[in-house]
């Protein structure tokens, strides 16, 4: 497969964004770094999603969840996320 060669810097790029967007919000938060307190903590702000959508040039909830679980698919699993999305229910 001939990929663009640009899409592994863009793949790489974002990942460095994704990860410094976590090491902000764990630094603002106080808190232990984990993607999943990341994810819980930007269920609960529109700010922090608005920050993350413009970071990574999301457009949707959508995208920004599916960045999340294609960075680490157990979130889905995560007891702490689980707890969270059942309280909201």
């Amino acid at each position: 497969m001939n990929q663009d060669p640009s899409a592994n810097l863009i793949s790489d790029e974002s990942e460095h964004l994704f990860l410094s967007f976590c090491t902000f919000v764990m630094n603002l938060k106080g808190k232990k770094l984990s993607v999943q307190n990341v994810f819980v903590q930007v269920l609960q702000s529109e700010k922090l999603m608005g920050i993350m959508k413009e970071i990574l040039n999301l457009d949707t909830d959508y995208e920004l969840v599916k960045v999340f679980l294609e960075f680490d698919p157990s979130i889905a699993k995560s007891k702490y996320v689980t707890k969270y999305i059942n309280s909201k229910k």
